[in-house]
């Protein structure tokens, strides 16, 4: 059974026809990888003092707490490592809706280098093991889903793990989706 010169030409046509849509579908991927990186990073970092106006809030941090080296709690941690519990506090000056949407809140030091926060649950298990009767403050992503109302307030607290000799250059860096590549950056003291 032999193809007849129709199909002959049609399967040509579709061979010639594959590279320029494969290079096609390649270049719309790649450029919607570029824009959903564009859309993560954060290159313009404005540094803030407290009552920084950022995403719809003026922002400070309210208490920054040191655990690990055995001054604060009798905890002590293995080698160089300190847990840094961190607390923002924002006063909502318009409303916000889904401003505050992909929330980002990490620490960063003076060479660039970055700490993410920890996981939520073992967030709550320390905040519960430092203090038994305090009620765990919410975290960013998860105040994030219901922000103030105008003139209303919040507290958000990230926990996390850095290294000893990183404590005075850090600061705290704070953005959300609708405003990256725009975020601030709140300079921490350490008692």
């Amino acid at each position: 059974m032999t193809a007849s010169r129709s199909e002959r030409k049609l399967r040509l046509l579709s061979l010639i026809a594959l590279p320029p849509l494969l290079v096609a579908a390649f270049a719309l991927n790649a450029r919607r990888n570029v824009e959903n990186y564009v859309e993560q990073i954060e290159t313009s970092v404005r540094p803030a003092a407290a009552g920084q106006f950022y995403a719809g809030a003026e922002w400070q941090v309210a208490t920054v707490r040191l655990i690990g080296d055995g001054r604060d709690t009798k905890v002590t941690f293995p080698g160089q490592m300190r847990l840094v519990i961190v607390q923002l506090s924002a006063t909502a000056r318009e409303e916000i809706g889904q401003g505050w949407s992909q929330c980002r809140f990490t620490l960063v030091d003076d060479r660039g280098r970055r700490w993410l926060p920890l996981d939520p649950i073992l967030s709550r298990d320390i905040s519960r093991d430092l203090d038994r009767k305090a009620k765990p403050v919410e975290g960013c992503g998860i105040a994030s889903l219901h922000p103030p109302v105008k003139e209303g307030s919040v507290t958000i607290e990230e926990k996390f793990v850095v290294p000893a000799d990183v404590l005075p250059s850090l600061t705290a860096r704070l953005s959300f989706v609708g405003d990256r590549p725009k975020a601030i950056s709140l300079p921490l003291k350490f008692d």
